[in-house]
């Protein structure tokens, strides 16, 4: 016998709420069960920026628009060029379900990529057999780029096609067949555990700190201060003032501060390592 469904239209509305958390509480056990995977992932999009190489997103439907997201955010969070991260979602902005199937614009899509050897493309599809993002993944594989794929399927042809699958499977929807739910949360979890392992493996955070953010409002200027003021050990006026000498790199403030160089020097120290760490001269502490 199959296992009883839920009526949803028959249930008040705090008991739907509840089976759909229910169902949540599933997923950072399924995203934990692709840990090593998603190290394996993240050491491989680390090498590739380190070596000039771009880190690129494809997906369509949830799928693409969670990818979208993570690839916006990766600029502003680790200071990191925008050349070098892209994406491509089905039928852009604009998308809708019928762009799935969409190969002519899969094509057209990797064209304006222009993927090389050098990138890594992280493609993501729950089922792992969407013909838009297979297609994506086909035109990486043939550029010799390397693909990562974010899947619920671990014998999906994305994955198939992947050099580093990260399969995390939470179970059937509560609405069946909905996989913006539990399969796009562990999709967002994948992939927020994924970059910034990466970022941080490319030296774009200090300690705990992000410190190649982007201040580029008042409140990220804020945090750029007090991010600066902690490493120095200095106050958040001191702090604020090193980092509009040093044209907002917060590397460079804290060279400023620590080292006693001047803005042009520490801006150059600062882009001459691949870390502050290395830029300071210092191990990692000990734990």
């Amino acid at each position: 016998m199959s296992e009883r469904r839920p009526q949803l239209d028959l249930l008040p509305a705090d008991e739907i709420v509840g089976l759909l958390l229910d169902a949540e509480a599933r997923v950072v056990p399924a995203v934990r069960a692709a840990s090593t995977s998603i190290a394996a992932g993240a050491e491989l999009i680390a090498t590739r920026l380190a070596a000039g190489g771009r880190l690129l997103f494809a997906g369509a439907g949830t799928s693409g628009r969670i990818a979208a997201a993570e690839a916006a955010e990766l600029p502003g969070t680790f200071g990191l060029d925008r050349r070098l991260v892209g994406w491509r979602v089905a039928g852009g902005n604009d998308s809708t379900d019928d762009d799935e199937d969409d190969l002519a614009g899969a094509r057209g899509d990797a064209a304006e990529l222009a993927i090389t050897p050098a990138d890594v493309l992280v493609t993501v599809a729950a089922s792992g057999a969407t013909p838009y993002t297979l297609a994506l993944a086909d035109a990486a594989r043939e550029a010799g780029a390397a693909v990562v794929a974010v899947v619920a399927v671990a014998g999906s042809p994305l994955a198939e096609r992947a050099d580093v699958t990260i399969a995390a499977d939470p179970g059937p929807e509560v609405l069946r067949g909905s996989s913006r739910l539990t399969a796009g949360t562990a999709q967002k979890i994948a992939l927020n555990a994924l970059t910034t392992a990466a970022l941080a493996r490319s030296g774009r955070v200090h300690g705990d700190l992000m410190v190649d953010v982007v201040p580029a409002n008042a409140k990220l200027r804020s945090r750029a201060a007090a991010i600066v003021a902690e490493i120095a050990a200095v106050d958040s006026a001191e702090a604020g003032e090193a980092l509009r000498r040093c044209d907002d790199d917060a590397r460079a403030a804290v060279l400023l501060l620590v080292a006693g160089l001047d803005p042009g020097t520490a801006r150059r120290r600062a882009a001459a390592h691949r870390s502050l760490r290395d830029a300071l001269g210092q191990d990692a502490p000990k734990q």
